[in-house]
């Protein structure tokens, strides 16, 4: 089973962020918290005691906030379990203002093999106007560390939309990025349009250039031999993300804390956005799905990964439609969105389902 651990916790919280986490951390309360937390694996675990654990992701929030020990602490839960014996990838998140050499020849020897670190933009313009606690400068700085250190498998983040763009900007960041080391795996999301305060309206770039940043960064990858094997994630091969991949199949995951999601035998819940509803363990969602909510969803995470089956689509007129369009492709017998339009991806699913 996979599993992840969502950190609610930040120094600010970005303006573009809709996750549910407190940006005022306070360490006198953090220890309260953990320990709510490591009840709720450790209660998991009494139930499922030879549960094989495959990958565990911690995520944010800004996991990288909490101190060596905690993450020790919370880790040591799993390692006493039967079934880590299987655990291949431990994802941690990490802000660049927090990476250090200590930090990370610490977070190795917790069993940390995969660091995953949150860019967005190099651009110190963007990076003010949506509210982040890094600067050009303390992202530079991270990149020179992990360039000395043995920490091989990291993938980056960044963010196309973001205020303030200038052209080519994505392009522009990879290359000072890769002019230290090279990521094994890099994800480019797309800023969504609802996600921004109203003064940023005379900031934001226009939808061509939005449209021209991402493509520009699929073909900067592609170019240097990154599979695209998912709409916003690129990996050299052999370096996909063994934990988002669970996602997108349909295998069983668990998450632990505030807002956390989960996915197990077709039932999908969610814990209480409040914390003080969590610590009553309150569910925020809590549905089985059916067979057809599970066909709508094989089709949504099929064109954004590795295509969707024609017998789970019941409308071919919209399916020869979008091919004569240029929106999609047929290739053995699934249908993809072509490389060309894929940002409209949301559009095209919406028609198909």
């Amino acid at each position: 089973m996979f599993f992840y651990i969502h950190i609610p916790f930040c120094r600010q919280k970005c303006l573009y962020c809709k996750f549910a986490l407190t940006p005022r951390y306070d360490e006198r309360k953090v220890q309260a918290y953990i320990s709510a937390l490591m009840r709720e694996i450790s209660a998991f675990f009494e139930e499922n005691p030879t549960v094989a654990i495959e990958t565990i992701y911690f995520w944010g929030g800004t996991p990288s906030i909490l101190s060596p020990e905690q993450i020790g602490e919370i880790i040591s839960v799993f390692r006493a379990q039967k079934g880590c014996v299987s655990v291949s990838e431990i994802t941690m998140e990490s802000n660049p203002e927090d990476i250090t050499n200590e930090y990370l020849k610490v977070v190795s020897q917790l069993w940390i093999n995969r660091l995953s670190l949150g860019i967005q933009t190099l651009n110190n313009e963007s990076l003010h106007m949506v509210g982040r606690s890094d600067s050009n400068e303390s992202i530079v700085r991270s990149l020179a560390t992990i360039a000395n250190s043995t920490m091989e498998n990291v993938s980056i983040d960044l963010m196309a939309g973001l205020p303030c763009t200038v052209p080519w900007q994505i392009r522009d960041d990879l290359n000072m990025i890769f002019s230290y080391f090279v990521p094994r795996h890099v994800s480019i999301y797309m800023l969504e349009n609802e996600s921004y305060p109203e003064n940023w309206k005379q900031h934001l770039p226009s939808e061509d250039t939005i449209r021209n940043e991402y493509m520009s960064g699929i073909e900067w990858l592609k170019a240097k031999g990154f599979n695209h094997y998912e709409l916003s994630n690129f990996a050299i091969p052999g370096f996909e993300s063994k934990h988002n991949q669970s996602y997108w199949n349909h295998s069983d995951y668990r998450g632990f804390w505030l807002s956390a999601a989960s996915f197990i035998d077709g039932k999908r819940f969610v814990n209480h956005a409040s914390f003080v509803r969590y610590y009553r363990w309150d569910k925020q969602e809590d549905e089985t799905l059916n067979l057809d909510s599970l066909r709508i969803e094989r089709i949504m995470f099929g064109l954004r990964t590795n295509g969707v089956c024609l017998n789970d689509l019941n409308n071919p007129c919209m399916i020869d439609r979008f091919i004569t369009e240029g929106l999609l492709e047929i290739r053995e017998d699934k249908v993809f969105p072509t490389s060309t339009w894929i940002f409209l991806i949301d559009h095209i699913m919406g028609e198909l389902i």
